[in-house]
């Protein structure tokens, strides 16, 4: 019965995952642990929690196997976002932890650790990344919101576009950099880049 699984396409794959079925797990499992492993590992250093990383994700997977949709249909790419994911939340969550076992709060904005850097910059990577994903006129309308600090109606004289126009793109905008970041990581964003 498993080989039969290991000839099925990852779409296969899926479409029997959202059915329940717990053969099509185990063959994402087989199929892309050691890649989501080498993501994991590279990101956060250490076995243990590189692999801990993994099988929340392939949880996560199976718990939200009805809801699931990969966009392009492409697992891999998927899996290894939702990894990152993964390992970006469990280091906003250890160093959390770190603060709060020390007894005190930092003042991020005028002496942010070295670890609190890296979140950050990783973080406005993944933004930014996002952002030029977006389709061209929704990017610059986003951009002269959030960047410039232009009103609905600044954006819509100056693009000669309605205000209606504008706000359809900034949702469309919000709602997929939302998709590409994962809401939590979304939330922490806004708060602290926008």
């Amino acid at each position: 019965m498993a080989s039969i699984y290991r000839q099925y396409t990852d779409q296969e794959l899926v479409a029997r995952l959202r059915h329940g079925d717990e053969a099509a797990l185990s063959e994402i499992y087989h199929r892309y642990w050691d890649k989501l492993f080498v993501v994991s590992m590279n990101r956060i250093g250490d076995q243990q929690e590189a692999e801990e990383c993994v099988q929340d994700v392939l949880y996560k997977l199976w718990l939200q196997k009805e809801r699931l949709t990969i966009v392009n249909a492409d697992l891999s790419a998927y899996l290894a976002v939702a990894v990152r994911n993964q390992v970006f939340n469990r280091r906003l969550k250890r160093h959390r932890e770190r603060l709060r076992a020390q007894g005190y709060v930092v003042d991020y904005t005028a002496h942010p650790s070295p670890e609190l850097e890296m979140i950050a910059r990783e973080l406005q990577e993944r933004i930014d990344r996002a952002i030029q994903a977006l389709p061209t006129q929704c990017r610059i309308v986003f951009q002269m919101s959030r960047k410039e600090g232009k009103t609905t109606a600044e954006i819509a004289d100056e693009l000669a576009i309605s205000k209606d126009t504008v706000k359809y793109h900034l949702k469309k905008a919000n709602r997929d950099i939302r998709g590409k970041l994962g809401t939590t990581v979304w939330l922490v964003a806004v708060f602290c880049f926008f």
